[in-house]
């Protein structure tokens, strides 16, 4: 034995909750895989248990060339332990851009890991569809730092210390103040002041801007100049002009009027159903199925939501294996992206955490919106609980404008200036510019008469007035 068996312990006891990723070589092709099972399994020798599905490629690499190296992941290591997990898809090669070194055994170890053992097979037993591989250790390295990367109720997620942050470094805001902000504002405005808004909007960073629905003009009137808004929008490549729908004809109507992303959704609710659409939940999913194929056949991006996820005005609580179904089987029909809408505003920080967790690992690389509504004060406490919990994309209105015209009690939406602010300050980047979003937000004040709800376009119209009297 080459090192201190006190490391072998270390290793062994202070990361045992920790995910690791298995490495190994197949000729001069690195491959690795996240562990379903590692553990120590005695101190002379040292030998430590590793069970893989016989399945997987890794475990066959594993049983023809002998060795393996277990790389203990460090708090910092997320996205690591995702794409080791199959769960970025999109990265073809798991080791790329890795600066990787080679152990002993000829196993390569991963960077900033907190610890590694290096081993060649000792044994092997069956267990089923896994093999069981005994490694003799070899080589091993412990770290001075001591915050290992969990796997929890499903969810990835960093630990929970302060030092470390739980949140990503950027966030996307979708804007949804000209769509769900005024759809039910009574004094119509103007269709030359929607697409002069769209514009500044994009401007002050947004890149994701919902301009309005294709809807019974009757039943939401200030939408009824949606194909004429679209038409007469700045080409811009940077941004992504998006549009709700909630039937067939509307994505007929969205794909004529030239829409590159529909929104649509079904709510959990059969009460809500009935009202915002005269349908069932389930005949609603069957139709958002048609409209999903329809969009897609004419090369539309399409995004998904389930509305009232988090609870609904009429019928109280939604049974949280009802959401979580709906997900999958919107994800099922190929969309673009998958939202959550907390549409009554009745959700709060721990139903939020408790819901993403069930869905973010079924989502996969398809991102999870969230959609909040303020209604209870308690907008931004949500957001951050889905923050720590792994959405980075929210839905936010300037001014904190909204309201669904079917939940009379329903209030404003997040407000695109407090919900930057806030991320700014924690240090998250989110490319919108505070102070533009603030500009946007008085001048709808004024024109519609009316203080809106949000924050921080308040505070600066204060500081400026202080800044004047000095």
């Amino acid at each position: 034995m080459t090192f201190d068996p006190n490391d072998f312990k270390r290793a062994m006891g202070q990361f045992a909750s920790g995910v690791t990723v298995v490495t190994s070589k197949h000729g001069e092709t690195p491959i690795g895989i996240t562990a379903s099972s590692f553990t120590s399994l005695s101190l002379d020798p040292p030998l430590v248990l590793v069970s893989l599905n016989k399945k997987l490629f890794t475990h066959n690499v594993i049983a023809e060339s002998g060795y393996f190296a277990v790389n203990v992941l460090s708090a910092r290591q997320l996205e690591i332990g995702m794409r080791f997990a199959g769960m970025k898809p999109e990265i073809k090669d798991r080791f790329a851009g890795l600066k990787t070194h080679t152990a002993v055994t000829g196993s390569p170890l991963l960077p900033d890991s907190l610890a590694w053992v290096d081993c060649t097979v000792w044994a092997t037993y069956d267990g089923g569809d896994h093999t069981i591989f005994v490694g003799e250790v070899k080589d091993l390295y412990v770290s001075e730092l001591d915050m290992p990367l969990l796997y929890h109720n499903r969810l990835w997620r960093r630990s929970e210390a302060i030092e470390i942050p739980t949140v990503p470094m950027e966030v996307n805001l979708v804007e949804v103040g000209l769509r769900d902000g005024i759809q039910r504002e009574e004094k119509f405005i103007p269709t030359e002041m929607k697409v002069e808004y769209a514009s500044l909007l994009a401007d002050a960073g947004l890149k994701n801007i919902q301009v309005s629905s294709f809807v019974n003009p009757k039943i939401v009137p200030q939408m009824a100049d949606a194909a004429e808004v679209f038409a007469r929008l700045p080409k811009r490549d940077d941004v992504t002009f998006s549009a709700l729908v909630l039937n067939m004809k509307g994505v007929e109507r969205a794909i004529a009027a030239g829409v590159k992303q529909l929104e649509m959704g079904v709510p959990a609710s059969e009460t809500l159903a009935k009202k915002n659409a005269n349908t069932t939940v389930e005949d609603g999913i069957a139709e958002t199925a048609e409209m999903v194929k329809m969009a897609r056949e004419h090369g539309v991006k399409v995004r998904v939501g389930v509305q009232v996820a988090f609870g609904c005005a009429y019928e109280g609580k939604i049974e949280q294996a009802k959401v979580v179904s709906m997900a999958r089987r919107f994800l099922a029909m190929g969309i673009d992206e998958l939202s959550l809408a907390d549409s009554a505003g009745l959700g709060n920080p721990q139903l939020i955490r408790r819901v993403v967790q069930e869905v973010l690992p079924l989502a996969g690389s398809v991102p999870v919106v969230l959609h909040l509504h303020d209604t209870r004060g308690q907008g931004l406490a949500n957001l951050l609980s889905a923050l720590k919990s792994g959405v980075t994309m929210f839905d936010t209105s300037f001014g904190g404008l909204g309201g669904c015209p079917f939940i009379q009690t329903a209030k404003g939406n997040v407000a695109t200036e407090d919900t930057a602010n806030m991320l700014h300050e924690m240090g998250i980047q989110t490319g919108v510019d505070l102070k533009k979003v603030g500009a946007l937000s008085r001048r709808m004040e004024e024109f519609l008469g009316k203080e809106l709800p949000a924050k921080m376009h308040k505070v600066e119209r204060r500081d400026r007035r202080l800044d004047e009297r000095r």
